[in-house]
């Protein structure tokens, strides 16, 4: 599936963005950020909708998924102001996103259906108002190992725990579900990566263990582009 105009129309969004609120308050943009959960929400919900009319089992709908939990964890740490949270959202959910519409499931083979739109502002949202609250100087970023090593802990904590629900509902239940995609026979015949990561170690749940360094890597290319932005203002107020 091509999903290049969802691409050129996202760069286009984000270029009307900034330039739009290049010079509004800080109020103004935080109003808007709002206005993209909601956005999100929606789509999120639409999304689920095609699920569940597809006659998915209720059990394997519930937001449960990595993306699913981002559309409340994003307005709750935008209210609370928590810096964790929107580390999680920003470099974990913002990447699983990012990672969703790049490398598409087999779900979404009709491109422009809308089960297929949904999907994507669901997942661009996701990725893009993290973005957004940085840039506009709500969340400074500041990876270290510190924060890298207390974002791997809560992802394992919540897939280790997601991944014994699933194997409860697989084993006793007969009910395929997959939350955090941790078993990986359920989830390599929908999605090249995990077809990948399964590849390299054909274990469920530590398959998954190959976005770890991934994520590491996502934090240090932040790192490398904040610390170039911060150059050029410490030189400043030297002078």
């Amino acid at each position: 599936m091509q999903l290049q105009w969802y691409y050129f129309a996202s760069l286009i969004f984000v270029f009307l963005t900034l330039f739009f609120y290049r010079s509004r308050s800080q109020s103004s943009r935080y109003r808007f950020l709002l206005f993209l959960t909601g956005v999100n929400a929606i789509a999120y919900v639409v999304n689920w909708w095609y699920f569940y009319i597809r006659r998915d089992s209720i059990f394997t709908l519930l937001p449960l998924q990595l993306c699913n939990i981002a559309v409340f964890l994003i307005p709750t740490a935008l209210i609370r102001k928590s810096a964790l949270l929107m580390d999680f959202v920003f470099y974990v959910c913002g990447l699983g996103a990012l990672a969703a519409i790049l490398i598409v499931s087999t779900d979404y083979q009709d491109t422009y259906s809308m089960m297929t739109i949904s999907f994507y502002i669901f997942h661009f949202s996701i990725f893009i108002i993290p973005v957004f609250n940085s840039i506009w100087g709500f969340h400074p970023l500041r990876p270290t190992v510190k924060s890298a090593i207390k974002l791997t802990l809560m992802v394992l904590a919540v897939s280790g725990s997601l991944h014994l629900f699933n194997l409860y509902l697989n084993h006793f239940h007969a009910i395929p579900a997959n939350y955090f995609f941790t078993i990986k026979d359920l989830s390599a015949g929908t999605n090249a990566a995990f077809t990948l990561f399964a590849s390299w170690l054909p274990y469920d749940y530590i398959y998954l263990w190959v976005a770890i360094p991934i994520l590491y890597l996502y934090m240090g290319i932040v790192a490398i582009i904040v610390t170039r932005k911060s150059k050029p203002r410490l030189r400043v107020e030297r002078r």
